[in-house]
């Protein structure tokens, strides 16, 4: 089962970096320097420009990787990050990111690359975002797959709001199940995205109820035109022209989770989210 969780947070100010072994030790570690963005990065890198894995159970842990006759390629350029399997533990293995500056209310957008090796061999992952480099620390989840199966590489779409100023730092844990195959992550990419969701609050438009179980409404003053649905991933889920001021929607299909709404309201793109139950 996939789930791609747009997330809503509480967050708490940390400022060093720990890394956790297996016995639960913690050690601290010294800060790391902060970068604004845009920020991209495909460990390409052998400092991993300050990004670190800890091992927070008893199976294999993240590597940086080339391409051999028996691991995967890079999505792009010639290093990646990679879990092997276990043969007997399941992982618990974070990756995280370097200190990223972000200011709150900003629209940001995370992107980044991933495969497993096939639907037999279900791989693990998600992502979190926190201000601290801690599990406890990383508080609010942006995304994740239980069932990653997909190869070659693809493309996962994420967007978010900062709430507050401060250091973020993302994280990347893979948990898959023992004895499964490969795990692949390439190309990460953050960025402040103008153009993402905008505060429809201001506008004509209205969406009721949220959450929904079944129908989703979605009016306005001036005729809508067409809409699509994306889920958090950035999947289109749902797409179709109209001629009306107001739809009515059936999303009992979609799964539980949140998505992302664009109407092309009188020549005017609308974006909002809702949550199916």
């Amino acid at each position: 089962m996939k789930n791609s969780l747009f997330f809503g947070i509480s967050l708490f100010l940390g400022s060093y970096l720990m890394a956790q072994n297996n016995s639960g030790n913690e050690t601290p570690l010294k800060p790391a320097s902060t970068v604004n963005l845009p920020y991209s990065y495909g460990f390409e890198t052998a400092d991993l420009d300050e990004w670190f894995i800890t091992n927070e159970g008893t199976g294999n842990i993240w590597e940086r990787m080339t391409a051999s006759s028996s691991t995967p390629d890079a999505s792009e350029g010639t290093y990646y990050m990679l879990y092997q399997w276990d043969d007997t533990e399941q992982a618990n293995t974070y990756l995280y990111s370097r200190g990223l500056n972000l200011q709150a209310g900003k629209n940001i957008t995370l992107q980044f690359d991933y495969q497993g090796t096939s639907p037999y061999f279900p791989e693990k992952m998600e992502v979190k975002i926190g201000t601290e480099t801690t599990v406890a620390g990383q508080t609010a989840q942006l995304w994740i797959d239980e069932e990653i199966g997909n190869y070659p590489y693809e493309t996962a779409t994420v967007n978010f709001t900062v709430p507050v100023d401060g250091v973020y730092y993302l994280s990347f844990r893979a948990f898959s199940d023992p004895d499964e195959f490969y795990l692949a992550l390439d190309n990460i990419r953050v960025f402040e995205n103008d153009l993402a969701t905008q505060n429809v609050t201001k506008s004509t438009l209205k969406f009721y109820p949220n959450p929904v179980k079944d129908i989703l409404t979605i009016s306005d003053v001036k005729e809508i035109s067409s809409y699509t649905i994306f889920d958090i991933s950035g999947k289109q889920v749902l797409s179709n022209s109209a001629k009306t001021s107001k739809l009515e929607l059936n999303v009992s299909q979609l799964k539980p989770g949140m998505y992302v709404v664009k109407a092309n309201s009188d020549g005017i793109m609308k974006t909002f989210k809702f949550i199916k139950k």
